[in-house]
């Protein structure tokens, strides 16, 4: 029998020491905030975001949020959120909530890994660029709303339109 060569980039391992490594590959700037949860600044074209990642031992599952700095308050937030539940519909992977404790609308996706003793470096890799790609096509029309520029019905036909090129 031949021996099998395992190639340890594609091992399953911790997913936050894979979280942590694929950040420090970007060099985006990054902190440990607890045993299994680390945050990271993230640039952007359009903003920066700051990434939350959480491992749940509990339920097995890496809770990444993303989290994007649209300006709420009274007279813009019921637009915003409206917004926010048109996108939803529109998202494969994850979903825009009101984290009504900091007042700050976040992008959530929950990658369940029961049973699996870890993830792969390229399920990491995956998970943060959905989210972040996501929150860089939501970020103009959230931010545009929140500014009173479009309303959420024109935010929703805006948010539809494949982005090329640069402004």
């Amino acid at each position: 029998m031949a021996e099998r060569r395992i190639d340890e980039s594609s091992a399953v391992q911790h997913p936050i020491e894979l979280v942590s490594r694929f950040v420090m590959q970007h060099d985006w700037y990054v902190r440990q905030s607890a045993r299994n949860a680390i945050l990271a600044d993230v640039p952007g074209e359009w903003s920066h975001y700051q990434l939350n990642v959480t491992w749940r031992d509990d339920a097995e599952a890496l809770v990444v949020n993303c989290h994007l700095d649209v300006p709420l308050h009274d007279d813009n937030r019921t637009a915003v959120l409206d917004v926010c539940t048109s996108l939803n519909q529109e998202l494969w992977l994850g979903h825009f909530i009101h984290d009504a404790e900091a007042d700050r609308i976040t992008l959530r996706l929950t990658l369940p890994l029961r049973g699996a003793g870890g993830a792969t470096p390229e399920q990491i890799e995956d998970v943060v660029d959905i989210i972040l790609g996501e929150s860089e096509l939501a970020y103009p029309v959230l931010y545009q709303t929140a500014m009173g520029e479009i309303m959420p019905s024109e935010a929703s036909k805006l948010s539809l339109i494949a982005h090329q090129g640069e402004a």
